[in-house]
């Protein structure tokens, strides 16, 4: 049986940690059409109503750890948008 040496089983070690360090880089939590990584929050949809969700990891896969908090969520309805508004403002005359 060959052993390797002390350098060799040095340099191993060091590739591997290398190899584990990059796969957990890449662990990302996805929402709302973005990728979230390990410890960033989002505000998202759960039974309970929108609540602050931070991006970690269980039993090796990213995932959503929900809190209690309720996420501060604007109570402007579609049809009194900014956006809305502006349209209807640009339609309107000008009382010339």
């Amino acid at each position: 049986m060959h052993r390797l040496g002390p350098f060799a089983a040095v340099v191993l070690v060091a590739a591997l940690d290398a190899l584990v360090t990059s796969a957990a880089a890449d662990c990302t939590c996805r929402a709302q059409g973005r990728n979230f990584e390990q410890g960033q929050t989002a505000c998202l949809m759960s039974p309970k109503g929108p609540r602050i969700a931070t991006c970690g990891m269980v039993l090796n896969n990213s995932s959503w750890e929900f809190s209690d908090a309720p996420c501060s969520v604007s109570g402007v309805t579609p049809s009194r948008s900014p956006r809305a508004l502006a349209r209807v403002a640009a339609t309107v005359p000008s009382g010339e």
